[in-house]
């Protein structure tokens, strides 16, 4: 979701911890989350934005236990209603059935590889797909190395959104997304 410019205040104060992104996108980042009526009690008042709360760096992760060729959905917000910044993603995929029997000459596969039979698709709640239905190697890091976009994700606090794992594999796998997010911790 594009992020508004201005959300309507005159405010030119910005959150030190987004300087590196340069002044218009600091401030539109800080407007994001310091402007949420669900976290912040001053969202009306610029004016006191610098003195209200701090920034929280949190992963979120999201657990799907996947039998073979079946899709699991789930649906939550990741900020738990408050706006909140997607900065990074990845993913872990682990085997939960053998491959084959002890003593047979079967190569398992390493769990990057595993990433090309699954694919997972995010839709927001009011119908539109933010992630068509891809391999997860194609919109996810792995733990080393996550997915960066160049700037982060603005995501709606009010807005759940519905992820879907899809298993097109014939073993069962377990995949587990993690998302570094950021929202305003007041308190409440």
């Amino acid at each position: 979701m594009d992020a508004p410019r201005s959300f309507g205040y005159s405010n030119q104060w910005s959150n030190p911890l987004f300087s590196t992104y340069g002044s218009p996108l600091a401030e539109s980042m800080t407007a994001w989350l310091y402007g949420d009526r669900q976290s912040n009690p001053y969202a009306d008042s610029p004016a006191e934005w610098p003195r209200t709360g701090r920034i929280a760096f949190i992963d979120r992760a999201i657990s799907f236990s996947l039998p073979n060729s079946t899709a699991v959905t789930t649906t939550t917000n990741l900020g738990g209603g408050k706006n909140i910044l997607v900065f990074s993603r990845a993913y872990a995929i682990a085997t939960t059935t053998p491959f084959a029997t002890p003593g047979s000459s079967v190569i398992t596969p390493v769990p990057n590889d595993l990433g090309n039979y699954v694919s997972v698709q995010i839709k927001r709640q009011d119908g539109f797909i933010e992630q068509e239905t891809a391999p997860v190697n194609n919109n996810y890091g792995v733990a080393g190395r996550p997915f960066i976009r160049p700037a982060p994700e603005f995501w709606l606090g009010t807005q759940l959104r519905e992820f879907t794992a899809t298993n097109t594999s014939t073993i069962s796998l377990s995949l587990t997304l993690v998302f570094q997010i950021a929202l305003l911790d007041t308190g409440r």
